[in-house]
């Protein structure tokens, strides 16, 4: 499982790197979102045209988001030139938001009774005395706040079903959908979902989300002392340069290895044939 799992983000690594067609294309993508993200944040609503701007971004940004989903699925599943990845990507997006709205939705869900439950659990008043100093005592540093169970189970909870379950049913869809289509990735959901939580994907997942979660993460937050100005300017522009790297390239090793990692030649079920095509012949014994 292990070796079939690294031989899989290694296979994906070294398609993404030779095609650098489609590897321009999904970076550039990922930057033009980034682009409208930011500029949706930071155009005020002042005049009349900053709030059309606004409209527009809002609008845009999550249709860039979809677009590059698509384009990073289907060079997944196997398509290297970057023009055909960018003509499936504006065919397909359409169907990687239809699909990913129900999954936003259960994750707010999700997300709002986690937030419920754990409000049954309050801090005991004996404990929050602890934490809160003295008003009239001297100044001093708060005592750190106690670890209760409680609160590391609603944690651990939010982390497991928000940043690993629903992302790898999602992902598992998109990949269904670039290779067979919407109305395929639908009829055999609970193949592909199954498949999502099999031990070598949760395998890659975790390594995936090593390269584009974490160590962007400490590569942009990881502090080092330089007294030079231009130094230290220097140095955040090239930290954020390799966590924009390590985020899109990440996620695309991560997606390409999890189709790697689909069967393929395998036995057809009667199921997963589409409607209205006879199922294969099955070859001739040899004699």
């Amino acid at each position: 499982m292990i070796k079939d799992a690294f031989t899989a983000i290694g296979g994906a690594a070294r398609e993404l790197v030779l095609n650098w067609g489609a590897l321009a294309l999904i970076t550039a993508l990922y930057g033009a979102l980034l682009v409208a993200v930011y500029w949706f944040f930071a155009t005020g609503v002042a005049t009349a045209w900053q709030l059309v701007l606004s409209a527009i971004l809002f609008l845009l940004a999550p249709l860039l988001f979809f677009i590059l989903q698509a384009a990073v699925a289907n060079h997944a599943e196997g398509v290297a030139r970057a023009g055909e990845v960018l003509r499936r990507a504006l065919r397909d997006f359409w169907k990687i938001l239809l699909v990913s709205l129900p999954l936003v939705a259960l994750a707010l869900l999700v997300y709002y009774l986690l937030n419920k439950l754990q409000a049954r659990f309050p801090v005991p008043p004996e404990e929050a005395s602890r934490v809160i100093p003295s008003v009239a005592g001297p100044r001093a540093a708060p005592p750190p706040i106690p670890l209760r169970l409680s609160d590391v189970t609603f944690s651990a909870l939010r982390l497991l079903l928000l940043g690993a379950v629903l992302p790898l049913a999602g992902i598992h869809l998109w990949l269904a959908i670039a290779r067979g289509g919407l109305v395929a990735a639908l009829k055999n959901i609970h193949r592909v979902v199954g498949r999502a939580f099999a031990p070598r994907s949760v395998l890659v997942y975790a390594v995936g989300l090593f390269l584009f979660g974490l160590m962007p993460y400490f590569v942009i937050y990881t502090t080092t002392p330089i007294k030079n100005g231009w130094g230290e300017m220097i140095l955040f522009g090239l930290r954020l340069a390799v966590a924009f790297i390590l985020t899109i390239w990440g996620w695309a090793i991560t997606l390409g290895a999890l189709a790697k990692l689909e069967p393929v030649g395998g036995a057809v079920t009667v199921d997963e044939i589409p409607v209205g095509e006879p199922p294969p012949e099955e070859a001739p014994a040899p004699a």
